[in-house]
């Protein structure tokens, strides 16, 4: 039996973080913000987001939206994970795995309680797993923990997951949306989610904002703040304007002239961490031309994806939709590399000399310079983009649900979701055996090496493929008060735990 004791390692390395004023989820916090004060605990915390979540039942709704703001800070699982992926301990302080990789075995820690005052027993963690993971689930997440056949409790401090078959994902994927904890016979999640983390849901104006409060019954470090308000502003001209006049303490602010503007004030620092945010345009396979990999690959090599950053002040090339963070990383900007020449040769090759038009649905939370750079890029090759803006329930339910596009960009904020390209049924209807067969390698390997070997095969085979497009890596950037420290600086999109932020007064 392999064994995981987390507690002790991991409170005192959080606690020297904390202490120095880092960011546990991997990044310093910055040293403008780190100004001279003592923490005020009655503080309200505003952050200002763009995507607001659709729900708030996170067992029944998509999206990154709503693990953003709830996952850590509300919901917890057995364990979480921190911005740079690193897994530690939650509600379970320990596990074990079988020397056949097929049983888990987790402890739970001690004096936890929901939110509404109820302990946590194995029973909700057994409820909750089984009910995400079990055949015909509305957990859309659900194919998160498509390896677990059942999930039981021994006793009252023990949870066992057997598995179907190896799974290398699940720890990572137990840190997820489909590894949250709810209370068993707990209803109404949509109004009033409750779990065990550091904060409690308080309110939701719907358009506008979500509210926490601390939960001073937790079982862990107490928040730093009292209440913490998201707030949502997807105009980047009043996400700023909310930032200069102290409306929001932390903003998130993607036009690269309006960050600039507050460099060197010392009233402001402006935090740049990495992340996930894979800026993808993607191909309907499912529809001509986009079912000719010519085509495809045209399109990719008639975007000159340095263009691109340059015009949004940041950003990194990647030739996958694998981020650098991850540990089966490769350089494959190599393939398909701009060269507008070679782009036409393709088009005419596949029969469009005289050039084609496509579609090109965008959800309008996204800055229009994208498209619009997308549009200009591939009319120098011949093809004509009609641009179509949507809001993004609309873009939900005609591009994710009904694949009803030809060529799509949106940010896949969710870490580690290599793993879409091998489902068929996915809005990109992407149908490889030879990819459904490396994921399928990778989750059942014997060995992390043996995992990423095949992850890295995933990669080249999607690239190779011309599967999407990836047109970025969006920095995780944002604007910050000075006397806010202990924010987080990595992977906001998908991850914004709060439970570290501390508001300084002189």
């Amino acid at each position: 039996m392999k064994t995981r004791l987390f507690a002790g390692a991991a409170a005192l390395a959080l606690a020297v973080l904390t202490a120095c004023g880092s960011d546990a989820s991997g990044g310093a916090a910055d040293p403008a913000a780190t100004t001279a004060g003592r923490p005020s605990p009655d503080a309200t915390l505003t952050v200002g987001l763009v995507l607001e979540p659709g729900s708030l039942d996170i067992t029944r709704a998509s999206g990154a939206a709503i693990g953003q703001i709830l996952l850590n800070n509300v919901y917890q699982g057995l364990l979480q994970r921190d911005g740079s992926g690193v897994i530690t301990p939650a509600l379970a302080t320990s596990y074990k795995v079988s020397e056949d990789g097929k049983t888990y075995t987790f402890t739970l820690r001690d004096g936890v309680t929901f939110h509404d005052g109820s302990p946590l027993r194995a029973a909700d963690a057994v409820a909750s797993l089984s009910r995400a993971s079990a055949p015909g689930s509305v957990n859309p997440n659900a194919a998160d923990l498509a390896s677990v056949a059942s999930v039981t409790a021994p006793d009252e401090k023990t949870v066992v997951l057997t598995l179907k078959d190896r799974d290398t994902n699940l720890t990572y994927r137990l840190t997820g949306a489909a590894g949250v904890i709810v209370r068993e016979g707990a209803t109404d999640l949509e109004s009033r989610p409750v779990g065990t983390g550091p904060f409690r849901f308080d309110s939701w104006r719907h358009g506008d904002s979500v509210t926490l409060v601390r939960n001073d019954r937790y079982w862990g470090p107490k928040a730093g703040v009292a209440r913490v308000v998201f707030r949502y502003l997807t105009d980047p001209n009043a996400q700023n304007n909310a930032v200069r006049t102290g409306q929001v303490d932390i903003g998130t602010i993607t036009d690269i002239e309006l960050v600039n503007s507050y460099q060197g004030n010392p009233n402001f620092a402006v935090s740049t961490g990495t992340s996930s945010d894979k800026i993808t345009l993607g191909f309907n396979h499912s529809r001509a031309p986009l079912s000719d990999a010519r085509v495809r690959h045209a399109i990719r090599q008639g975007i000159d994806k340095d263009g691109l950053i340059k015009i949004l002040g940041g950003g990194t090339r990647i030739g996958s939709s694998v981020p650098p963070l991850d540990p089966w990383y490769e350089d494959l900007t190599g393939i398909d590399r701009y060269d507008p020449a070679n782009a036409r040769k393709l088009l005419a090759d596949a029969g469009h000399a005289g050039g084609l038009t496509l579609g090109l649905t965008v959800a309008n939370i996204y800055p229009p310079a994208i498209a619009e750079y997308v549009r200009s890029q591939l009319q120098d090759i011949g093809i004509t983009v009609r641009i179509t803006s949507v809001e993004f329930p609309t873009w939900l339910t005609q591009v994710y649900r009904n694949a009803d596009y030809d060529l799509s960009i949106v940010d896949h904020a969710e870490p580690r979701d290599l793993g879409n390209y091998a489902k068929p049924g996915y809005y990109w209807r992407y149908d490889s055996p030879a990819a459904q067969q490396d994921y399928r390698a990778a989750v059942t390997a014997a060995s992390d090496a043996e995992r990423d070997q095949n992850l890295r095969r995933l990669a080249r085979q999607i690239s190779e493929d011309a599967a999407s497009d990836w047109l970025l890596l969006g920095p995780a950037r944002q604007v910050v008060r000075a006397g806010v420290t202990g924010y987080p600086t990595n992977n906001l999109s998908s991850l914004y735990d709060v439970s570290k932020i501390e508001i300084r007064k002189s």
